[in-house]
């Protein structure tokens, strides 16, 4: 299954098992600073997803890729129906998130499309690559 299509559990549960040190249940709600059942619990998707303190301890442990802590973030938001932890500074509190909201609910609104998010993510992503060079 693709990480994407994965709830919140089972992707931290395919992290930790996939990692090259073989990291038990035990090992991880003690370097989360969690109990071993609530952990558990979480993986078998009997709980709701850990706040972001723990996200990020997760993150950093098993050494995920932005995009894999940029997914945990969503799984984790879609899961509690919230906005993501790692970006709701930004997309409820600043400007940039009110330009955000407008974009999605004309999105919703029909007036934009995934090619117009994509046209506009790709060229970001040129600015970015074009800074650091």
């Amino acid at each position: 299954m693709k990480y994407e299509n994965m709830r919140f559990g089972q992707f931290i549960k395919a992290k930790r098992q996939e990692d090259s040190r073989e990291i038990t249940l035990k090992e991880m709600s003690s370097e989360l600073g969690i109990s071993l059942s609530m952990l558990s619990d979480i993986e078998q998707m009997r709980r709701r997803p850990f706040d972001s303190e723990k996200i990020e301890a997760f993150a950093n442990y098993l050494h995920l890729t932005d995009d894999e802590r940029a997914l945990m973030y969503d799984l984790a938001a879609r899961e509690s129906q919230k906005v993501p932890s790692d970006i709701e500074d930004t997309m409820m509190y600043s400007n940039v998130g009110t330009m955000a909201r407008r974009a999605i609910r004309m999105t919703n609104a029909g007036i934009a499309d995934e090619e117009d998010w994509k046209s506009f993510i790709r060229k970001l992503e040129n600015k970015k690559g074009g800074s650091d060079g």
